[in-house]
């Protein structure tokens, strides 16, 4: 796991649905950033011209993927198709129940795509997806923006929902999410650094209520990290000179 660019992820199972969109340019600016993320699979309902020098023009080295995209006339022919629908929106309710951001919905990805069919689905410019249209989606989704109405172009969502889900699938190969060469640490390492802190705070005295919160928090915080191994060996050297230090200080006691 030296060499993160001849990996190649297997996303056979994983199609990119746009719906409905207008502009032939964010076809073709879609099929260009699943070829860098390495994505083929494009479904698309009641598309525009895709002939338009627009969208092979924003399509460069990724035109093939238009040409191969199945077409639609509707979103039942589309959801039929798959078994995991993810609809993209930016549409507020209680209603919504099964709703996560981006980097989860490559973590669902990653851990559907070798037995189920998954779609993630991106509306029409003007209007996005329609509330029903969400609700017959298994899960729903969004962008978190600091602006209450955002005006991404649909091919700028797309962009970041495909660069989350190569990013886990980078992870699920036990390598940083970036072209550098650098092998992400084994799980066993980082659950043997995981248990070496425990062990350190519980010596510093942890009481049983911020233990558990410490655990959890740490979990997730070693769960997002990219370490390799000299990473974590730093970060266990500096627990290692603690529980020395603290071992020093009792035998003086």
């Amino acid at each position: 796991m030296t060499d993160n660019t001849k990996r190649i992820p297997d996303f056979s199972n994983l199609t990119i649905v746009l719906h409905s969109v207008e502009s032939p340019g964010n076809v073709g600016s879609t099929a260009r950033a699943m070829r860098n993320m390495g994505l083929e699979n494009l479904l698309l309902i009641n598309p525009p011209d895709l002939q338009h020098d627009e969208a092979k023009k924003l399509a460069y080295a990724s035109y093939d993927i238009i040409e191969r995209a199945e077409k639609v006339s509707s979103f039942q022919e589309a959801l039929a198709k798959v078994d995991i629908a993810i609809a993209t929106t930016r549409r507020k309710g209680k209603w919504r129940e099964r709703f996560l951001p981006p980097e989860e919905i490559g973590r669902l990805i990653m851990e559907n795509k070798e037995k189920q069919k998954i779609a993630v689905i991106f509306g029409p410019e003007k209007t996005g997806l329609t509330n029903e249209e969400v609700l017959q989606c298994e899960y729903s989704t969004e962008i978190p923006t600091v602006v209450d109405y955002p005006s991404l172009n649909v091919s700028q969502a797309v962009v970041i929902y495909v660069y989350e889900i190569y990013r886990a699938y980078m992870r699920s190969c036990e390598l940083a999410p970036f072209s550098n060469g650098v092998v992400r640490a084994p799980k066993a390492e980082y659950q043997r650094l995981f248990e070496r802190a425990i062990r350190v705070m519980n010596s510093l005295g942890m009481t049983e209520g911020f233990s558990d919160k410490f655990s959890k928090s740490f979990n997730r915080l070693l769960g997002r990290a990219d370490w390799s191994i000299k990473d974590i060996a730093t970060f266990d050297a500096l627990l290692k000179h603690t529980e020395n230090y603290i071992e020093r200080q009792s035998s003086r006691e």
